[in-house]
């Protein structure tokens, strides 16, 4: 019996710059279309978020928000 691949397990990713001067971030995974999440103050904020995404993906932990809006853009 094969082991299920996880979805996001080879996930690609890129920070674009917005023009409202935020930053988004487009995540590719294999056999779909591209996703932005936007809504990133500054680009180190995308990075964490990138970096949490690819640790909950290794973890095979999917998260819901209502909110829409990525933990990590919300202002300190």
């Amino acid at each position: 019996m094969m082991a299920a691949r996880r979805p996001h397990a080879g996930a690609s990713y890129r920070i674009i710059p917005q023009k409202d001067l935020t930053y988004g971030v487009e995540v590719t995974i294999p056999d779909t279309y591209p996703t932005l999440v936007t809504g990133f103050a500054t680009e180190q904020r995308a990075e964490a978020w990138i970096a949490e995404h690819k640790s909950q993906a290794q973890l095979g932990i999917w998260l819901k928000r209502r909110s829409g809006r990525p933990p990590s853009a919300a202002a300190d």
